[in-house]
């Protein structure tokens, strides 16, 4: 069995996914909560077993609020992103016992803040956006090089479809989004997913 975990992303980006599986996504649950409390959202024990493929797709909402606010506080980008992807890393590890593979999902590229706002007006909700566009580009593209290295490290695998979904600048195509923060149109990802396994 297939299951897979994340936040709004992990719901979206494996819509219409034809291989049989089942999405335990959690909306707005943070890298960091996973790795501050060492526990994957909606996961059950017995999902536990070396037959079964889990996919986590966390990451999009602490690289458009959470880096930058730390960034803020005076703690360095590095020291932020690496103790972030070592402790996710841990917290999968502490979780998932057996299992045939591990698959972690690439970030989504960040929105143009001003193509949001210019849809829905001014941020203003508990997910604001901190940090230039070119800014959170650098945080998320460092993210998912740091999971990509721990991936290997770790015999996980990594389903990496940043670049076909980000536009020179690093930031989401708005044609290929659905004008938040979200990939719709998904059937790539969903190719490289069923190629992969």
């Amino acid at each position: 069995m297939i299951y897979i975990f994340g936040d709004s992303h992990a719901n979206f980006n494996f819509k219409k996914l034809e291989i049989p599986h089942i999405n335990k996504y959690e909306n707005s649950i943070t890298m960091y909560r996973i790795s501050r409390d060492k526990k994957i959202f909606n996961f059950d024990i017995n999902y536990n077993d070396k037959n079964n493929i889990f996919i986590l797709h966390y990451g999009e909402v602490d690289c458009r609020c959470h880096i930058g606010k730390q960034i803020l506080l005076g703690r360095s980008l590095e020291e932020i992103c690496n103790n972030l992807v070592i402790e996710y890393i841990d917290a999968i590890k502490k979780v998932i016992l057996k299992y045939n593979k591990i698959i972690l999902c690439s970030i989504t590229p960040p929105i143009k803040k001003k193509l949001y706002e210019q849809k829905y007006g001014q941020v203003t909700h508990e997910f604001p956006f901190i940090g230039e566009d070119n800014e959170r580009v650098l945080y998320t593209k460092l993210i998912n090089k740091l999971l990509k290295e721990y991936c290997i490290k770790n015999n996980f695998y990594f389903l990496d479809v940043y670049d076909y979904y980000s536009e020179e600048d690093g930031t989401l195509n708005y044609e290929l989004s659905d004008k938040t923060v979200h990939i719709e149109k998904n059937e790539y990802i969903n190719y490289k997913l069923t190629e992969l396994l």
